[in-house]
């Protein structure tokens, strides 16, 4: 049971290096207007790679062990003086302490992405980052007192748990962040953090709890799954405009029948020809409020779902954009007896 263990551990590890690599290499295809996303996750994949490649290091040394160091403290005696003794007991606790990283790096892109505000981050900062420098410093006694003494082999243990009452702590203050977004502001499209909770927590709860090295593919899996989940916009977004496709219509009828969407009016844009698009899209961006859906209809038509109630904000948007554009606009809003989906089809 033991080696087939450490034989699956170091398969998981392995598949967790060469995913992320593939990570990395998706990420570098983003478009220029997804600088931060691209930011963001390369620092996260990076992050992540390092994990698996000393969770990599870790599985060898056990697997050249032949044990599982936290549960067989008479045979790592024996061991003290082996090369692998030490890569174990390094690769070990490096690897904690990055997956802490990783978590403090996960709750600042949580709140670049849910408010995108720096200053809500900074004012954050020091809730978030405190625990790293508690890591910092436990990790630095740790290696060498545990391979010098089997006392400090305990304390190595009970740092193992420190580290995971960190994550913890992380974990919970990530689904505060999102508890209060969500009761603020509701539903968020295109940002699934469950994918990215369940598969990390999952792997570090089998790797500390039950010794299964799966917490690198957990983590790998989560940062992909929240990219993939991410990214998912891009395949509704038209690349001149940054306007949404006709496909992206499909998908806010599912939203609209989940009742996660419901636009009480549209604005109508009509240009002379499919050339002027491109110019009146960096026009119109100016004027629009970031709960609206600008969706180009055709090459020179474009239809704009928003939530207002009434026709004079939108009159007054409309005037903004006829001052800088020689462009036919109208408005319309959704009758008391028409349901959403009805009011699309007419606008759509």
């Amino acid at each position: 049971m033991m080696s087939l263990r450490l034989y699956v551990s170091y398969a998981a590890d392995l598949i967790a290096v060469i995913l992320m690599i593939w990570q990395l290499i998706r990420i570098k295809k983003l478009p220029v207007e997804e600088e931060a996303t691209k930011k963001y996750f390369t620092i996260f994949s990076g992050v992540v790679l390092i994990m698996s490649v000393l969770h990599l290091l870790k599985s060898y040394s056990d697997l050249q062990l032949g044990v599982v160091t936290t549960q067989d403290i008479q045979t790592i005696a024996q061991a003290i003086h082996s090369p692998w003794m030490w890569a174990e007991i390094a690769a070990t606790m490096v690897d904690i302490f990055m997956s802490t990283v990783f978590l403090c790096f996960w709750l600042i892109y949580l709140s670049w992405c849910l408010y995108e505000d720096r200053d809500f981050i900074r004012r954050k900062f020091w809730i978030g980052f405190t625990p790293i420098l508690i890591s910092v410093v436990v990790t630095c006694f740790t290696v060498p007192m545990a391979v010098m003494s089997e006392m400090g082999f305990w304390f190595f243990v009970a740092a193992i748990c420190i580290f995971f009452i960190i994550r913890i702590f992380y974990f919970l203050l990530g689904l505060r962040l999102l508890l209060e977004y969500k009761k603020q502001n509701g539903y968020l499209r295109f940002f699934n953090p469950y994918v990215f909770f369940v598969p990390v927590f999952a792997g570090w709860l089998l790797q500390d709890l039950f010794s299964w090295g799966f917490s690198a593919l957990g983590s790998t899996l989560g940062v992909t799954f929240l990219y993939l989940s991410v990214v998912g916009e891009e395949k509704y977004m038209d690349r001149e405009t940054r306007f949404y496709n006709m496909c992206f219509v499909d998908y806010l009828k599912k939203l609209v029948e989940k009742g996660k969407y419901g636009p009480s009016s549209a604005m109508t844009f009509t240009l002379k020809s499919d050339r002027e698009m491109s110019g009146f899209s960096e026009i119109l961006k100016k004027q629009l409020p970031n709960d609206c859906e600008p969706i180009l209809k055709n090459g020179h038509e474009l239809v704009v779902l928003t939530n207002v109630k009434e026709r004079g904000p939108l009159a007054m948007v409309i005037e903004d954009v006829k001052a800088e554009s020689d462009v036919n606009a109208s408005c319309t809003l959704k009758k008391k007896k028409e349901s959403a989906l009805e009011f699309m089809e007419r606008v759509l």
